[in-house]
């Protein structure tokens, strides 16, 4: 007989129905740092074609946003081995759980525009190893690469977003996103100040995070600022749901990784200008 398949899970954005639920609304109230969504939202705005583009794009958002969580959640188990301050473990944890916050903001856009907030509870994603180095330079690889180079493409995404997106519904969703992505961006540059000591007492992870970033750099090019061969420019009723331009990902890309991230991990005397010049997909 074939090996039975194991049940298909799923998630939602159904809650627990018992006191747990208002426990995490205690949490999410205490956590947020912006005033709530405030906007209705009105589909007789919208075509059923664009709405119908919208609910695929923010089912997938809601999808990128919960398996987020598992990259901090396993930042955290790191930080924990190598004995990171409290108040850095602390901060990770919570940014885990601004990602299922950020998950559940989507769901309800998504609810919004008539779709079903359902996504498959399927393997996540979970940290690649470092075996060519120690634990604290591990640390700061996944730290560089997630905060100072990943979340910054994302706050600059958003921050355009909500100055462009004409439906106020969907402009709320992208500023709650907003008000979090922010410290996301931060934590790196606050993280690498933390170890600034330690950095410049070894030299020799200094560079070796410089030649890291060399294969950072082209991955995360290929992963966040790749034009697909099919990409036209949105529509002014594309861009009111939300839905990016996926001509400008090049572009909003390379000019965040080149006026912030490069300029910022220069600081710590890390050869970002020479990494981003010699990128290249081979490790």
């Amino acid at each position: 007989m074939p090996p039975v398949e194991p049940p298909r899970r799923w998630l939602t954005a159904a809650l627990s129905g018992t006191p747990i639920a208002e426990e995490s609304r205690f949490v999410d109230q205490a956590l947020r740092p912006c005033a709530p969504m405030t906007h209705p939202f009105d589909p007789a705005r919208h075509s059923g074609e664009v709405l119908e583009k919208a609910r695929r794009h923010w089912l997938a958002a809601m999808r990128s946003e919960y398996e987020s969580a598992s990259v901090f959640i396993d930042l955290a188990t790191e930080l924990r081995e190598i004995a990171g301050p409290l108040d850095v473990q602390t901060v990770v944890l919570r940014m885990a759980q601004d990602e299922l916050r950020h998950a559940a903001i989507c769901a309800r856009v998504v609810e919004a525009m008539g779709g079903e907030a359902k996504i498959p509870a399927g393997p996540l994603p979970r940290a690649l190893p470092h075996p060519d180095c120690g634990a604290e330079e591990s640390v700061l690889r996944e730290i560089i690469y997630g905060c100072c180079l990943s979340e910054l493409v994302n706050v600059a995404r958003l921050a355009k977003s909500v100055g462009e997106v004409g439906d106020p519904f969907v402009r709320d969703a992208f500023r709650q996103l907003l008000a979090d992505e922010r410290l996301h961006a931060q934590f790196g540059f606050h993280y690498l100040e933390s170890r600034r000591a330690w950095l410049e007492a070894h030299p020799e992870i200094v560079r070796s995070l410089g030649r890291f970033l060399r294969f950072a750099f082209a991955s995360l090019e290929q992963r966040m600022g790749a034009i697909p061969r099919d990409a036209r420019p949105r529509t002014e009723a594309e861009l009111a749901v939300g839905l990016p331009d996926p001509t400008e990902l090049s572009q909003s890309f390379q000019e965040t990784i080149l006026n912030a991230s490069v300029p910022g991990l220069e600081r710590f005397g890390i050869a970002a200008s020479a990494a981003w010049r010699d990128r290249s997909l081979t490790p």
